[in-house]
């Protein structure tokens, strides 16, 4: 062990210290009985290979996942193991930035920074979200100077690399920051942004900040670090301050030997014969994003791509593997393509495969449709690239999404590789990936080019450049310069990439907030409600009129209810296939228990609308699916209403009908109280906390860093939308005046469909209470039409379901147009 003092004089002052700390998942011992202290104002390199622990540690450290053993101290204070949560991290001061981004891509760039600094924020101001915008962009600007991100965006519409800019300034922002976990910051980030990220960390930590800085990039180890701290199988393998080692000394102490490279950690040869039998030609191409585009790239070259983020390089990568074996003018790609995805989560690894179906998939597919793989060939691709890549794994068929980041990347380019294609596309391949294993992709792919192929790279390292053969720069879609290898040089690569930098990162910006106001979720559900609606008022003029229209609208009102609850469910991920049992269930109470007792009709109303928001609890607590909590209480549901009516009749309170139908000069009172209630489920779900569950709907992980809570994001949920459906069930006894549990049982699956239809995602977080308004109208007026149509009611399912494919393949056609 190094001594950690004998390059500074100047007193050290403990922020934090961690003492045997031991975490283990099964057979697998992620940190083993580890020590380790960290500084205030200091910063510390945490290195080692991938699967080393580090990313485990961090966890621990910020009370991610609990410790097996061991104990952590903040500023001399002991923590209890058991009770430390991110929560009691944060309000230590610990603040953390994971390798994989933990942000709510549904969600603006402003609202991420309220939902991981909500503390900063009045309780009693209704300007929360100028706030947010200001907070959004000072800190923005503060870290990234000129970052042209416009804090109104979707943060889905926003490349990596911004990503990773909006995830580090928002934690850097935090006022009551002590201590900062950087988990591969730069790793998506371009050359300008990481000096910036460089230049504030040694600004901050001079105020006193201490950081954990994970990095493969030992360069910036070296730049930053005032200590290392080598880890390897989850313990302590050497530390000392950074004046006592150098780049090669960490190379050296981090693997199991001595890498063989020359003193530039560059590999001497480059340079291979060309093969003209593999090649890709562009001929004055163009896309939406590319813009005539020339060049001719051959087997035995390694074409590095470079340029701003957004110029390009990605949609070049893409275009040659979407149009490899194809005839397109412009472009001919001569031989087999192969792509390995920089953004694994979103567009690399299958999470619920293993690591060898994930290595073999491509194979699979290239193969004949019923072809049977026999396992020993599984195994034998599998081996060979797990051992040629050092995959750190206890076994294939574990989980891919049980290796560390560095090992993911390694699977999805074994799976490139082991296709045997012509034509290597590399979209940032070793991003988190440790320096070892970086030297040996590089003998990889200088491999591939020695036998042939063409190896195209695009890179966010500059230092990576040095292995290409050629480099080309592109600019706004074009290609605007290119280099040889002897011939790079870094001043006229930044030249060519920062000309009308300025000018394309305003119209950029221009352009996000004008396709976010323009592309509205909900429009197809709008042109089809219209065109339903016209075609109804066609074949009957009186639905044009204010009596026909209310007939419509008083008709399709219980159901709308039913679909509003429903969105709040979908938006979470989950699904309620309860909903029209529950609502069956008000209808009988109302036209039973609260006709004869009014004082016990209401008790067993909360009673219903408690058990009904407890669903949340119980998937929470217990883990239990949605689907199947819901589907068994629908069992409840109905079975409850038959015990209190086996068959249709009962009656509603006057009060109660007149309480829905009041008199006004407007519209029938049911539907004044429909469109209040959507009024108020669009405002609710704009709130704060509305904000806050579209985020548990899509990174719930995150929100759960961030200090909210699971268990009462899932409660809320359940009991907003237990209200709207009980408002459903209250229309439904209003309009008849009594009670059928079977009533309202198609609801269940129709205000799915209406939710989907409205725009709304599967996935959660991405919903329209508007948009379920309009597919939900639509649905109904497909009823509508066949009965205008003379149809029998025996083909309306059918029918709405034919129409709900349709509606659904055209937004699928709408969302690839607004891809390219």
């Amino acid at each position: 062990m190094g001594n950690l003092g004998e390059c500074s004089s100047s007193k050290r002052e403990v922020f934090l210290e961690a003492q045997g700390l031991l975490k283990t998942y099964g057979p697998t011992t992620a940190v083993n009985h580890l020590d380790i202290k960290i500084y205030k104002g200091e910063v510390l390199a945490l290195i080692g290979g991938n699967g080393a622990g580090k990313s485990t540690l961090t966890k621990l450290l910020a009370g991610i996942v609990q410790s097996d053993q061991g104990s952590i101290s903040i500023e001399g204070e002991e923590m209890n193991l058991d009770k430390y949560s991110p929560a009691v991290a944060r309000k230590k001061g610990i603040r953390v930035v994971h390798q994989e981004l933990s942000l709510c891509r549904n969600l603006t760039v402003y609202e991420n920074f309220y939902t991981e600094q909500f503390q900063r924020f009045d309780k009693k101001s209704f300007d929360w979200r100028k706030r947010a915008k200001e907070l959004a962009k000072e800190a923005l600007d503060n870290v990234f100077p000129n970052h042209g991100i416009n804090v109104n965006a979707g943060l889905s519409t926003l490349s990596i690399a911004q990503q990773q800019m909006v995830e580090i300034a928002r934690a850097t922002n935090d006022p009551d920051v002590k201590m900062l976990v950087l988990d591969e910051p730069t790793s998506s980030l371009p050359a300008e942004q990481t000096n910036q990220l460089q230049e504030y960390i040694k600004k901050s930590a001079s105020t006193g900040i201490a950081y954990i800085y994970i990095s493969h990039r030992l360069k910036e180890v070296m730049f930053l670090a005032d200590h290392i701290y080598i880890m390897q199988n989850g313990s302590e393998k050497y530390q000392c301050p950074i004046c006592h080692t150098s780049e090669e000394d960490m190379v050296m102490r981090m693997g199991d030997g001595v890498v063989k490279v020359n003193k530039d950690n560059t590999i001497v040869s480059v340079d291979f014969p060309i093969n003209e039998n593999v090649s890709v030609k562009f001929n004055n191409y163009s896309t939406n994003k590319l813009k005539n585009v020339n060049n001719q790239m051959y087997g035995g070259e390694i074409i590095a791509l470079t340029g701003l983020e957004g110029n390009g390089q990605l949609e070049l990568l893409q275009e040659v593997f979407f149009q490899a074996g194809k005839n397109v003018q412009g472009v001919k790609v001569n031989g087999k393509a192969a792509y390995v995805a920089g953004d694994r989560k979103k567009e690399g690894i299958f999470p619920l495969w293993s690591i060898a179906e994930n290595t073999v998939i491509s194979n699979i597919s290239d193969g004949p449709l019923f072809k049977i793989f026999s396992a020993k060939f599984i195994d034998e691709i599998v081996d060979k690239w797990n051992g040629r890549l050092k995959t750190k794994c206890n076994s294939s068929e574990d989980l891919i999404t049980s290796l560390s980041g560095g090992n993911q990347q390694k699977v999805l380019i074994a799976r490139a590789m082991c296709v045997d294609a012509d034509i290597i596309l590399l979209d940032d391949p070793t991003r988190g990936v440790d320096v070892g294993t970086k030297l040996e992709l590089y003998e990889v792919f200088r491999n591939a080019a020695k036998e042939g192929k063409l190896v195209i790279w695009r890179t966010s390292d500059d230092a990576e450049l040095e292995y290409c053969t050629r480099l080309c720069v592109l600019n706004r879609g074009s290609i605007v310069g290119e280099f040889g290898h002897e011939e790079l040089e870094h001043s006229s690569i930044l030249k060519l990439a920062f000309q009308q930098s300025e000018k394309k990162q305003e119209t950029k910006e221009i352009k996000e907030v004008k396709k976010a106001k323009e592309h509205k979720l909900y429009m197809f559900s709008l042109i089809s409600m219209i065109l339903l609606y016209s075609i109804c008022g066609i074949l009957s003029p009186a639905v044009f009129q204010k009596f026909g229209f209310e007939l419509l609208a008083v008709g399709f009102t219980p159901f709308i209810f039913a679909a509003l609850a429903q969105t709040f469910i979908i938006g979470l991920g989950h699904i309620d296939l309860g909903i029209g049992g529950f609502m069956g269930l008000i209808n009988v109470v109302c036209a039973t228990v609260l006709d004869q007792n009014t004082g016990l009709g209401i008790l067993l109303l909360i009673s219903l609308l408690m058990v009904y928001s407890s669903m949340g609890l119980i998937i929470y607590w217990r883990g239990i699916p949605p689907i199947i909590v819901t589907l068994g209480m629908s069992f409840v549901w109905v079975g409850t209403a038959y015990v209190l009516q086996d068959v249709p009749g009962g009656h509603v309170p006057e009060w109660m009908v007149k309480f829905f139908s009041f008199k006004n000069p407007v519209a029938e009172g049911i539907i004044l109280w429909l469109v209040f209630s959507i009024a108020a489920a669009i405002l609710f779900y704009r709130s704060r906390y509305g904000t806050v569950l579209r985020g548990f709907g899509n990174n719930e992980t995150s929100m759960i860093n961030s200090g909210w809570s699971k268990a009462k994001a899932y409660w809320a949920t359940y009991l907003v939308a237990g209200l709207f459906a009980m408002m459903g069930g209250f229309a439904q006894s209003a309009i008849t005046g009594a009670s059928d549990v079977n009533a309202s049982a198609t609801y269940t699956m129709l205000t799915v469909a209406a939710v989907i239809i409205g725009g709304g995602h599967f996935s959660g977080g991405i919903v329209t209470h508007i948009g379920a308004v309009f597919g939900g109208i639509s649905l109904t007026m497909i009823s509508v039409l066949l009965g205008l149509m003379k149809v029998s009611t025996d083909f309306t399912a059918t029918i709405q379901g034919l129409v709900l494919i349709l509606i659904l393949s055209l937004k699928l056609i709408r969302k690839e147009e607004h891809k390219q």
